[in-house]
């Protein structure tokens, strides 16, 4: 129950961000397009990232064209039929939808990718970026480098949950303490099937959890301090895959 629970919230989180009126779909684009934003296509089962812009919004053919990637590799990539993530930032806010087939065509006379225009687009600014729960079975681990001269080694805790603005951790050992504001640089996000992401956290807030064996456990909410841009697209791209993966999953 606790977890259909969970999942309901989680649900209800992401509908309350999701974008599905095609009026402000064409504008969002348009504006994208207009600013000349740089775009991520982040390629599924892959550690690569194309970053593309768009040329065109075609309305009366429903489609969106993209400018080719560079280098035939990741052209070739991008057109195996899996789709990707399209993820780019409009005024502070995160603008995110699976793109589907991607195809090959012209566009003024130079090489070009079509995409179909998204029924629905993801749209976070960054503090109301929702939290993606980590599996209990095979907990992920944060390494924090150690803090203080009393301290032997790094402190290795768990991630309870994770979003593209910050972490949930999960400190049995009682080391981390529980101050809210304590700054935490260069922490380790063992994520799984991808590179660390390594990043300064600030603790906002902590509770005690008693455990079912009685023990007990600091869970610190903590947020990413200047995230560095590499670090966030891989952050993002991490998140987007477990959420997609949980919801192909009901």
């Amino acid at each position: 129950m606790r977890h259909d629970a969970h999942s309901s919230e989680h649900d209800g989180q992401l509908a309350r961000f999701t974008l599905h009126s095609r009026t402000e779909i064409l504008f969002l684009l348009r504006a994208i397009q207009k600013r000349k934003l740089l775009v991520n296509l982040d390629l599924p089962d892959s550690r690569q990232i194309v970053v593309t812009a768009v040329l065109k919004v075609n309305e009366s053919s429903n489609t969106l064209i993209l400018d080719s990637a560079r280098g035939d590799a990741l052209n070739h990539e991008l057109l195996s039929g899996k789709g990707a993530e399209f993820v780019t930032q409009l005024d502070g806010v995160s603008i995110t939808f699976a793109t589907g087939p991607v195809t090959l065509c012209e566009y003024e006379k130079l090489p070009a990718l079509r995409i179909a225009l998204p029924d629905a687009i993801i749209r976070l600014q960054r503090r109301e970026h929702f939290r993606v729960p980590m599996p209990i079975a095979n907990p992920v681990r944060c390494i924090v480098p150690i803090l203080s001269a009393e301290d032997n080694e790094p402190i290795s805790a768990h991630i309870v949950d994770i979003g593209c603005g910050g972490v949930a951790l999960a400190d049995i050992s009682g080391r981390l303490g529980n101050v809210a504001g304590r700054i935490m640089p260069d922490c380790k996000l063992l994520l799984p099937e991808t590179e660390a992401v390594v990043t300064t956290l600030e603790v906002r807030n902590s509770a005690q959890i008693r455990l079912q064996n009685g023990a007990f456990q600091t869970r610190l909410g903590c947020k990413f301090i200047d995230l560095p841009n590499d670090m966030a697209a891989k952050l993002q791209r991490f998140v987007m895959d477990i959420e997609r993966a949980r919801r192909n999953s009901l």
